[in-house]
């Protein structure tokens, strides 16, 4: 997080995801298709000042300015490529399903690339190139790691909803 000359925080993701707050629409938009995909209204927030985010402990859904892509396509970063609806299906389908169904991951790598898997996956409505943006995040996290995904594919609860 930063500080601007007005003293307000806000995320800084060194410029792979949008740091620009959210209009009021922009965030209404997010909470509808949030609220589509089953995360109750009242448990979605929205914030400027930090990241996009599921909170296990108290379910609860954190809407930040990085839930939308960067301006600049980057073929390097799989993430800064994920759309409002992947951040948000990565989010909902992928750990906060798995969370209430007790297959979340221990190791926060391997919770990251089941999310993103589990999203593309299940996620009703995602376009295909959704989809493929969210896998390709998946694979970039298992590869900046140095994880092989035929290692690891029998710990993922990817077969399943």
């Amino acid at each position: 997080m930063e500080t601007g000359s007005d003293e307000v925080l806000k995320v800084n993701t060194g410029g792979r995801r949008n740091e620009t707050p959210l209009s009021e629409q922009q965030v209404d938009e997010i909470k509808n298709y949030a609220v589509s995909l089953g995360m109750p209204r009242e448990r979605i927030y929205y914030v400027d000042y930090d990241c996009t985010g599921y909170g296990i402990s108290f379910d609860l859904l954190r809407i930040g300015t990085d839930v939308y892509p960067s301006k600049e396509y980057n073929l390097a970063n799989a993430n800064s490529n994920v759309s409002m609806h992947g951040a948000i299906a990565h989010e909902i389908i992928g750990h906060r399903m798995a969370a209430l169904t007790g297959k979340s991951q221990d190791n926060e790598v391997l919770e990251e690339v089941q999310a993103s898997i589990r999203a593309a996956k299940f996620t009703p409505d995602l376009d295909s190139s959704e989809r493929i943006i969210l896998y390709r995040d998946a694979i970039t996290r298992l590869r900046n790691n140095n994880i092989k995904l035929k290692d690891i594919k029998n710990k993922l609860h990817i077969f399943e909803e």
